[in-house]
């Protein structure tokens, strides 16, 4: 299967069984549960990664393709919350950065991209996908259950997502040497409305973290996610972990 053709298809290849990817490999390390802390003061977003939110969230850094039981290091996400919106931010390192789309919902990953998928509950179809590029473009989609949407993703309606990025090294440019991207963003719980808006302290919800990481041109991206997916599908959330959103301290 092509993987890029997840989007409209959302087509699964059986690839492991009981823990085991496929050849009778080992699971690698991957994230299976995690927590998102309050956050007592939002992020500014400017992809400095200094806040006082992301210094006391709990990193999430055990990617991999498990799927192929491949590891997959240089990525160290972190996840907040608040009345107002979820919050994301992510360090990643990249030798090639490399950027695809200009506008909201442009398929993103057919370039170096950050993903977010959140399923609020497992008895409701509803989940959520969320994507930033290191151009700052963004891609937002409430899927009302899994499968083809019936028409373009670019006629969806705006959800609010919002992400900053900062570079360390040139974008677009092959043949230098690139050392990585910083993204930092802002989901507002209206985009969650179809499943109840935001949580309550203690709620947990499904979520897998991915990315699409491009080499030169000519190359397949490399692709990595936070949670132990079995088959080669972001979409595949049966397999994704467990977020739990940890309240604010007591006496507030």
């Amino acid at each position: 299967m092509h993987l890029r053709i997840r989007r409209s298809a959302f087509l699964l290849i059986p690839l492991a069984v009981a823990g085991y990817a496929i050849g009778g490999r080992a699971e690698v390390k991957t994230t299976r549960a995690a927590v998102c802390r309050w956050a007592e003061a939002p992020p500014k977003l400017d992809g400095k990664l200094d806040d006082p939110c992301w210094r006391g969230a709990a990193p999430i850094e055990d990617f991999a393709a498990n799927w192929a039981g491949a590891p997959r290091s240089g990525t160290r996400a972190y996840l907040a919350w608040d009345d107002e919106a979820l919050y994301y931010a992510a360090e990643m390192t990249d030798a090639e950065l490399r950027a695809f789309g200009t506008k909201r919902n442009d398929h993103l990953w057919e370039g170096d991209v950050f993903e977010a998928f959140f399923k609020p509950s497992k008895d409701r179809p509803e989940y959520y996908e969320f994507q930033a590029n290191p151009r700052e473009v963004v891609f937002e989609v409430a899927f009302p259950r899994r499968g083809d949407l019936g028409h373009a993703f670019n006629q969806e309606p705006v959800l609010g997502n919002k992400a900053v990025v900062a570079l360390d090294g040139t974008l677009d440019q092959p043949g230098d040497k690139d050392r990585g991207w910083i993204v930092e963003g802002r989901i507002p719980w209206t985009a969650f409305a179809a499943s109840g808006g935001a949580p309550k302290p203690g709620a947990k919800w499904s979520f897998a973290l991915c990315r699409y990481d491009y080499g030169p041109a000519g190359t397949e991206p490399v692709l990595m996610s936070s949670a132990p997916l079995t088959e080669p599908s972001f979409h595949h959330y049966e397999d994704y972990g467990t977020l739990t959103f940890e309240g604010p301290k007591a006496g507030r």
